[in-house]
């Protein structure tokens, strides 16, 4: 792994829905890679021995992450995404932006990392890794679209973690588009 950035990876969802729970799919393959077991539980997390990557999953983001975002330079949030507009895997880094939503329940990255940078004056190179959800019923096995897209995901993430840019990291829009 690159050493030089302490590094916390967020992967959310609901693996009870199918493809919402992509992200934690991705969060095992990646856990495995460093020979961890995933964490189980959304609030669980597991971290490798130096503390320099930790591994959380989580059902959904909340403002209280701020506090912890902080304690780390870069930060991987992973999630399905449903939208045919956008391609099948994303990989891009991302900003704080404050984004008005008539939804009480849901919260961007970007508001996320702006509440962090008004609380704290301070905020992470953050990432997001997303891959297109296909069928969200009540099923832990993802459809075969997505376990595909997941599998390409892990890659490109473990990739990432040892220091390799991925192309899509350098392009004008900063996306992978693997559909």
């Amino acid at each position: 792994m690159n050493t030089t950035q302490k590094t916390l990876i967020i992967a959310y969802g609901n693996r009870d829905r199918q493809d919402d729970g992509a992200g934690w799919h991705i969060l095992a393959d990646c856990a495995a890679s460093f020979n961890l077991t995933a964490p189980e539980f959304p609030g669980d997390w597991v971290e490798v021995p130096d503390a320099s990557l930790r591994l959380w999953y989580l059902y959904q983001l909340m403002p209280e992450l701020s506090e912890d975002l902080i304690a780390y330079q870069r930060v991987i949030f992973i999630d399905a995404h449903n939208s045919p507009e956008l391609p099948g895997l994303v990989f891009e880094k991302t900003e704080a932006a404050w984004v008005h939503s008539a939804f009480t329940h849901h919260m961007s990255i970007g508001e996320l990392l702006s509440i962090t940078g008004s609380l704290f004056g301070v905020c992470p190179e953050a990432w997001l890794l997303s891959v297109r959800g296909y069928a969200f019923e009540f099923s832990r096995k993802l459809s075969a679209q997505t376990e595909e897209l997941t599998k390409n995901a892990a890659r490109l993430l473990q990739a990432f973690l040892r220091g390799e840019r991925p192309a899509c990291a350098d392009s004008q829009e900063g996306a992978a588009h693997n559909d």
